[in-house]
């Protein structure tokens, strides 16, 4: 017979929820959620960049993206539901089978200007978590809360008790939560802190190692005029390096949500090989992307810069805006255009912009069910476990995995 004491999800974000839902409709055991976040009101709002001004609804976690570089801050959400309630709304990849007619293709009505001038530089629309509102995982959570199925702490965890090769207690700032299983779902920054502030090192290696994310260069549009669109960002264009990399360019009708005559296009290395790390330090946590520390990451990255200098100095473009600024100083695009390579690879390294798809932290501390090797009831569900960052928006892949893990540990329970 399975124990009554409850299963424990830290984290309540697209993971988390995902795998609420999933063990909620396989098992009659109790369940806590332990998620600081209040629940969005915004899932009717399609333009993201009004819900991302919400500053309840997400927190900065400082970082830094190159080795050596200076500190800067990594938006994380803290709100039920996670980015999937906050986050740009674009699915660069394949829809999830089970989210089948929650999402939808963006049209040229959801369009603004900035998306239909990359349009006619090889863009294409993109599919969004959007079909008559936003997808958010935390509204199924909510129903959920209410029926009584599950019980939500308001609160972040601190600490896991860990005794005799298992976790016995999570704690919060005032709660001591016994638990049968433990399932994290924290994010690939904060899932790993926990497991090292819990001292969790003692008993497993490699906490922390792996972490990726897509190095991103963005340009500011200055628009010759304003013009009504839908969504504040529906377009991309996929393309390769001279040496197969992969690349994204995303286009976005604003800078955010009180700023409209200024639009912005970014370009994103997607599948990176550079790998950085979190750690304790003596004082704190640690958190270090590493971008482009390898050979082959700086060449992609400045090929993918030197695609987007063309794209905005190009006609569509031209069209468009008065000119196009690619730092907070007003320098313009027409001097990066002429700078040698080496000159251009500096200035990418100091002009990365932080997006918000941190993975690969625990990669390679968890079996294939999520397990945490040496720890009998630990489980992670996150983007921490993802083998490397997607090369795709990482919301879909997030989903299918958080799925995939609840269903196998749901099977354990029956």
């Amino acid at each position: 017979m399975a124990s009554q004491l409850p299963i424990v999800v830290i984290g309540g974000g697209t993971a988390g929820c995902t795998v609420v839902s999933t063990l909620a409709a396989m098992t009659s055991q109790p369940i806590v959620l332990v998620e600081p976040g209040v629940s969005s009101s915004h899932d009717d709002e399609s333009k993201f960049f009004d819900v991302l001004a919400n500053g309840e609804l997400s927190r900065d976690v400082q970082t830094t993206l190159v080795d050596g570089g200076e500190d800067k801050p990594y938006v994380q959400a803290q709100v039920l539901g996670g980015g999937s309630a906050i986050n740009g709304l674009l699915l660069t990849g394949e829809e999830p089978p089970f989210l089948r007619g929650l999402t939808r293709m963006a049209t040229e009505a959801d369009c603004g200007q900035v998306g239909t001038a990359l349009l006619a530089e090889n863009g294409r629309f993109s599919r969004l978590w959007w079909n008559g509102g936003r997808w958010n995982p935390g509204r199924a959570v909510q129903h959920l809360v209410e029926e009584g199925r599950v019980t939500v702490i308001a609160e972040s965890a601190t600490y896991l008790e860990y005794a005799q090769r298992v976790i016995t207690v999570a704690h919060t700032t005032n709660e001591a939560i016994e638990g049968s299983l433990f399932i994290m779902c924290a994010g690939a920054l904060a899932t790993p802190a926990l497991l090292l502030h819990s001292s969790l090192e003692r008993a497993v290696s490699g906490i922390g190692d792996g972490l990726q994310n897509h190095p991103t260069i963005t340009f500011s549009v200055q628009l010759k005029k304003q013009t009504a669109q839908r969504f504040d960002s529906t377009v991309v264009r996929e393309s390769l390096s001279s040496a197969g990399a992969q690349l994204l360019t995303v286009a976005y009708e604003r800078t955010n949500a009180a700023d409209a005559t200024n639009g912005l296009i970014s370009v994103s290395l997607m599948d990176p090989e550079s790998r950085g790390g979190v750690w304790r330090s003596s004082t704190a946590m640690q958190n270090d992307f590493n971008m482009l520390a390898t050979i082959r990451d700086r060449v992609a990255m400045r090929e993918a810069v030197r695609e987007l200098i063309s794209t905005v100095m190009g006609a569509s473009f031209a069209a468009i805006s008065e000119r196009v600024l690619v730092d907070s100083e007003g320098t313009t695009v027409e001097a990066l255009d002429v700078m040698k390579n080496s000159d251009l690879d500096e200035w990418i390294s100091t002009h990365l912009a932080v997006v918000s798809h941190a993975t690969s932290s625990c990669r390679d501390i968890v079996e294939a069910d999520g397990k945490v090797r040496g720890v009998g009831n630990l489980y992670i569900a996150d983007s921490s476990i993802l083998h490397s960052v997607p090369t795709c928006s990482p919301a879909g892949p997030v989903v299918i995995e958080a799925a995939r893990i609840g269903r196998a540990i749901g099977e354990t329970l029956k």
